[in-house]
Order: structure tokens, then C-alpha cells, then sequence
């Protein structure tokens, strides 16, 4: 994990996780810092040094911060109510920050993990973010040269739980090529110790579900195949 609170500082982190220590990826919070969107310029240089490293940027969400947005939309006062929210929006805004904000555009090799939120809000979302590119696109965002949506499928990778039925509707929308698995252990909502039995059932075909346990997981942290 670094601290986006000093760029500088957090580039400095990045490459010593990685050159020295061996570290595969580094890690964010989704909620923002001083409320800086994660598509402004301040947070390029991390990006670029991301990208030169060949690491993902990971993102993960989870409880009541002080970073606002928070996500839990604040109103609510159950961990029923406001954890549903919780995770699943914050993956949700990194997405519409960095696939219309330009970073992709900016930075065409960087790999993102919006991790341990569903992933099947994405047909949706990126559906109506698209209506709304074509929309006012050309006056707000003349530097993008696609679709968000086709951003999100070149740049990012979604975590699907073991028992997210709707994912059916994902690999319908977008295919399986990006689509990695999440156990969600220790969480009290996880399918722990079945977690691969559930998913397992998941309606998925056996191609698909052999990328999403293991291929896409070596594309986006760079694990080499295993000896022969």
C-alpha cells in the first residue's frame, strides 16, 4: 500500500515495493485524498512509474474511512445498509475516474485491479457512461481518443466473487479476458472453506472459469507460467 497524501513520496514507495522488495502491484484505497479525483494530473507521475515498473495499480475498498467519498454514503448506520453500498461504489468511481479522465489515454499501459467489488455493475455502468461520452464527450473530454467502456477492457481487471450469479451478464457484455477470482477470506461473507465449490457453479464454462482462477491472474501480475 502507499500514500497518495504526497505523490512524490508515494512514486519513491512504489519503486523500492518493487525493485527491492519484489513487490507484484501496489495498492490504493479507493476514497480520495483532500477529494482529488484519481484522474487528475497530480497523480500522474505514479501512474507513469507504475506503468515503467510493468505493475498494476490495485484498488480495494472496505469500511468507514476518513477519506472522503467513503462510499458508505453516510446516511446509513447498519453494516447491512451501508456495506452494500461500500465496496461495490467505490470501484464503481475509480472506473469512471480513470477510464474518462483520460489516464488510460495518458498512459496506455497501465494495468488496474478494481478488486473485492462485484463485477456485475459494470455492463450497466459502463453502458450509461458511454450514452453520456457520446453525449458531451467532445466538449468535456476532447482528449479521449475511445470509448470509456473500451478503456475499461484494454486497462482493467474486476474481481468476481465466488457466488456472484450475475456474472453471466459481465461475460456477456464484455468477455472473460478480464475478469479475476476473489475468495473474500477471512470475511464473515465469504464462501469460506467452499469458496471454489461455489464458484465452481458459477454459470460459466470451463474455459472461462480456468481464466478467471488462474490466465488472468498471470497477465495482470506478471506471474511466469509454471516449469514444465
Amino acid at each position: 500500500m502507499v500514500a497518495p497524501h504526497d505523490v512524490t513520496s508515494a512514486v519513491a514507495e512504489a519503486r523500492r515495493s518493487v525493485a527491492e522488495l519484489g513487490f507484484k502491484a501496489i495498492f490504493l484505497a479507493p476514497g480520495c485524498v483532500n477529494r482529488r479525483p484519481w484522474h487528475d494530473a497530480y497523480y500522474d507521475p505514479l501512474w507513469a512509474e507504475c506503468e515503467r515498473l510493468d505493475v498494476p495499480v490495485t484498488f480495494h475498498g472496505g469500511g468507514q474511512t476518513h477519506l472522503k467519498p467513503d462510499f458508505s454514503l453516510e446516511i446509513f448506520d447498519k453494516l447491512m445498509m451501508w456495506h452494500t453500498f461500500n465496496q461495490p461504489l467505490g470501484m464503481m468511481t475509480v472506473a469512471v475516474s480513470l477510464t474518462s479522465g483520460g489516464v488510460f489515454e495518458r498512459f496506455p499501459r497501465l494495468r488496474v485491479a478494481l478488486l473485492e467489488g462485484n463485477c456485475s455493475w459494470a455492463p450497466w455502468l459502463f453502458h450509461r457512461l458511454d450514452e453520456h461520452y457520446e453525449w458531451v464527450g467532445r466538449y468535456e473530454v476532447p482528449e479521449l481518443r475511445r470509448r470509456p467502456s473500451e478503456y475499461f477492457r484494454t486497462n482493467c481487471f474486476l474481481a468476481v466473487e465466488a457466488d456472484e450469479e450475475p456474472v453471466r451478464q459481465y461475460v456477456e457484455w464484455f468477455g472473460d479476458d478480464n475478469l479475476v477470482y476473489s475468495t473474500d477470506y477471512p470475511h464473515a461473507d465469504s464462501k469460506y472453506p467452499r469458496s471454489i465449490e461455489a464458484f465452481r457453479k458459477l454459470p460459466l464454462s470451463e474455459g472461462a472459469q480456468r481464466k478467471i482462477l488462474w490466465d488472468n491472474w498471470q497477465r495482470l501480475y506478471r506471474i511466469p507460467p509454471p516449469r514444465a
